[in-house]
């Protein structure tokens, strides 16, 4: 080890040959938009991880005396690979000389998904951004990644940022990294902690099981690091639950793989995608996988990745993520739904609760039909049906209230012993056995209310009860407890996905919020949680406590049987069509929340400026199409009209004259009325309308032989445009001779429900109605689309030959 004097003259050094390297390798210096800038330690856009106090007072500065990007001293120190900056040159326009003759900085356009890594001036960007009259732009100080070696950068970066800036995770890969290489560059990271956040990571490096598969994390997912924080993990070393947590980072690794299609992949993976990426399921809800799609083919997310072959294949693969993807700082929040449970288990099963055996090992030990082999597929089954006891009951068990919803005021909560009551039989049900068990299940809760009561109301000190009465009489009272009926009448369903605005971002981790929590608590079943879940629109509260389940237990989902597609249009893809502006505003519309200062929900852009700016973009296209859709159904209204008026007159102007020219007996005196109403049918008159139904009648024999009165061609013409004012009803009459015969009766068509309810009133019994010319009925409601209909008793059987020909009508 280095005594201290050595350690300073070896960072002297340092320093002077990253100075000389400095001046020898120096490319230029160039303006670039600072869209094209991205910033150490986690090489992110100027709008993550910066200082608001920084930004707000160069904000100030900038509003009130503007800004010297000509200084020297201001200019950002930036690196770039160098067939990008030969790119970059084409592209501008310019020569590797112009960098440094010009006397005025020439402005740098990169190719797209191509960026500038910077040391510096992630603050002053930011800045800029809120005074764009300035111009979006900043004078970078270049240099090629080939000649500015990593670790003169890395001195470099760490001499412009401040001691807060850095993320633990960050601080802790770097650690890790100098650990075997250079102890004292591993003592300067180590020097970046505080004492209490260095003594939970020495604990961490030491722990048997928690450590290795941390550090997987941390070394293989770069972006992954900035949303781990050491505080956490001193509880979660504390919470006896090893095994769990293990399964969830396993759960991270592999599902993180899956996206990104390789372990060498991850290194695409910058803090930005894991902001964006974490608590959507794009292989469930549509609007999660338009949101990412969208920024995965416009270059948004992982913008190391310039292949667009690549991308291609990544939105392909979102398809197949069936779980809300996870990341380490959603462990984080989750270990604060987990710790309830796993405490549970831990008193239902333990002796000696100051011994480290875990919630898992407990439960093992405790299930009857344990293997010699360890835990198998029957524990792990039993395991978890306990576990969704204790989440559908958590608030009795636990005695605490979930996070409470908008507007509601806290409640005061106890734990109930008759929730531990029914959770101690259910275990035993389940094959577990401890003395804790027993205790609770030979203590009925009710009967010692029961005798509670008793005393107090009779102390023994002045009274007493008949032992052998004693029994009978807190029976009868738990009997009477038995009366009282729950709040809740059934059990409310809920369903995993949704057609309308589901579950907000902000809400798919931590602890449960009441509102959700007394809806789907009567849910959680093993066999409903292993079914898969078909594509909607979005997912609900169940779908989280589901993938949040299935991240520290694992769940063995049923083979996906193909269903039927879904009535709703199906999602276009967001490279040809964009999102319905209804679907954009009712999931921009998330519920707001006030959680605990613990349980603060993650920041995104669904939450920010760009947010509200979405909102009101859609609000406005709403509108439009709105207007728009009105204008085209009134238009089509309106053609269609004119075009049915066109085309009765052109029918009946056709008809007429075809009855003009027609060789063949004039139509009788009966029908001419039916012409002369055709012929007026489109100009309707006031005296029309009010003329009442005519009550004339005529009678008509069964056995009488009817002859044609129109036998021609020309009544196929006017059958199809029958619909005239008037219309014929013939009516049965029962007749001991000869059967029976028809009446006819003449009335107006408007008029038909009150006639057939005065005809109704002539029968003794239900009447059906009939074609006028065969034994079909007709519903009552579809009358006034004939021009002629038998009205006849119920039961009454009739023959086609009963029927008064067609053509006599």
């Amino acid at each position: 080890m280095l005594n201290p004097q050595a350690q300073t003259d070896r960072l002297v050094c340092l320093t002077e040959n990253v100075i000389e390297e400095k001046k020898k390798k120096f490319r230029g210096i160039v303006k670039v938009p600072i869209e094209d800038l991205v910033f150490a330690p986690d090489f992110t856009p100027w709008d993550y991880n910066i200082s608001a106090a920084k930004v707000s007072r160069l904000e100030r500065i900038f509003k009130n005396e503007g800004c010297n990007r000509s200084e020297p001293s201001n200019f950002i120190l930036g690196t770039i690979s160098e067939h990008i900056l030969s790119e970059a040159l084409d592209l501008s326009k310019l020569t590797t000389a112009d960098l440094q003759s010009r006397k005025d900085p020439p402005m740098l356009y990169l190719p797209r998904f191509q960026y500038i890594r910077c040391a510096n001036g992630r603050s002053r960007a930011n800045a800029l951004s809120a005074t764009p009259q300035l111009g979006s732009w900043w004078t970078v100080e270049l240099y090629t990644v080939v000649d500015l070696s990593a670790e003169a950068f890395g001195i470099i970066t760490e001499n412009y940022m401040n001691e807060g800036v850095f993320s633990h995770g960050h601080i802790c890969e770097r650690i890790v990294h100098h650990r075997s290489k250079d102890p004292t560059e591993e003592k300067r990271w180590w020097a970046r902690l505080t004492k209490n956040s260095a003594s939970i990571f020495r604990r961490l490096l030491k722990h048997p099981s928690l450590a290795h598969h941390l550090l997987q994390l941390i070394l293989h997912i770069p972006g992954i690091r900035e949303g781990f924080e050491l505080s956490p993990w001193g509880k979660i070393m504390a919470a006896k639950c090893d095994e769990e947590i293990i399964r969830y980072m396993e759960f991270i690794l592999e599902l993180w793989v899956e996206l990104m299609g390789s372990k060498e992949a991850l290194d695409y993976v910058d803090p930005e995608d894991v902001r964006e990426f974490q608590l959507r399921v794009p292989g469930v809800s549509q609007l999660d996988f338009h949101h990412l799609s969208t920024l995965v083919t416009s270059g948004n997310a992982f913008k190391r990745m310039t292949d667009g072959a690549l991308r291609r294949e990544l939105v392909v693969r979102m398809k197949s993520i069936k779980y809300l993807i996870p990341s380490l700082h959603t462990l984080q929040k989750d270990f604060k739904y987990l710790r309830p449970c796993t405490d549970t288990v831990i008193r239902l099963f333990s002796h000696n609760r100051n011994s480290y055996v875990t919630a898992q090992s407990l439960a093992f030990d405790a299930f009857s039909s344990k293997t010699l082999l360890g835990p198998d597929v029957v524990f792990f089954e039993k395991l978890k049906c306990l576990y969704l006891f204790i989440m559908g009951d958590m608030v009795g068990i636990t005695g605490e209230w979930p996070l409470l919803e908008v507007g509601e005021m806290p409640h005061e909560c106890v734990r109930l012993p008759r929730s531990w009551y029914r959770l101690a039989h259910e275990a035993r049900r389940l094959g577990f056995h401890s003395d804790e068990i027993a205790r609770l299940v030979s203590e009925d809760p009710d009967e010692q209310v029961a005798l509670r009561a008793l005393r107090e109301a009779r102390p023994d000190s002045i009274s007493e009860y008949s032992p052998s009465e004693l029994q009978g009489i807190v029976r009868t009272i738990v009997a009477n407890f038995g009366e009282a009926r729950d709040h809740i009448t059934g059990k409310p369903s809920s369903e995993f996905t949704t057609t309308g605005v589901g579950e907000p971002i902000s809400r798919r981790c931590g602890r449960q919020y009441s509102g959700a929590y007394a809806r789907d608590r009567w849910n959680f079943d093993l066999a409903g949680f292993s079914d898969p879940t078909p594509e909607s629109m979005d997912i609900t509260s169940l779908f989280v406590r589901k993938s949040v389940f299935h991240a520290f237990w694992r769940i063995d989902e049923k083979p996906n049987v193909p269903t039927p597609e879904p009535e709703d249009e199906p999602m276009l893809p967001p490279q040809t069509e964009s999102l319905s502006s209804e679907n954009e505003l009712m999931y921009s519309q998330g519920m707001p929340v006030h959680a605990e200062a613990q349980d603060q929900p993650i920041l995104d852009w669904n939450n920010s400026y760009e947010h509200n700016r979405m909102r009101r973009r859609v609000e406005i296209r709403h509108r439009k199409k709105k207007k728009q859709k009105r204008a085209v159904r009134q238009a089509s209204m309106r053609r269609i009209s004119q075009t049915g008026k066109r085309k009765n007159r052109r029918l009946i102007q056709n008809l007429l004259e075809r009855l003009q020219t027609a060789k063949q007996p004039m139509i009788s005196p009966a029908t001419q009325p039916v012409a002369r109403q055709l012929a007026v049918q489109q100009q309707p008159t006031i005296q029309q309308q009010l003329i009442p139904y005519e009550n004339t009648t005529s009678e008509i024999s069964m056995a009488e032989d009817w002859g044609a009165v129109i036998s021609t061609p020309t009544l196929d013409l006017i059958r199809p445009l029958a619909q005239t004012l008037e219309m014929t009803v013939l009516e049965f009459i029962e007749d001991d001779l000869n059967g029976g015969s028809w009446k006819e009766h003449k009335c107006q068509r408007e008029s038909i429900s009150e006639f057939i309810q005065h005809l109704k009133g002539h029968f003794k019994r239900d009447v059906e109605f009939y074609h006028q010319h065969e034994p079909r009925t007709i519903a009552e409601h579809e009358l006034s689309q004939h021009d002629a209909i038998c009205i006849a008793p119920k039961n009454v059987k009739f023959e086609e030959s009963h029927f008064p020909a067609e053509e006599q009508l």
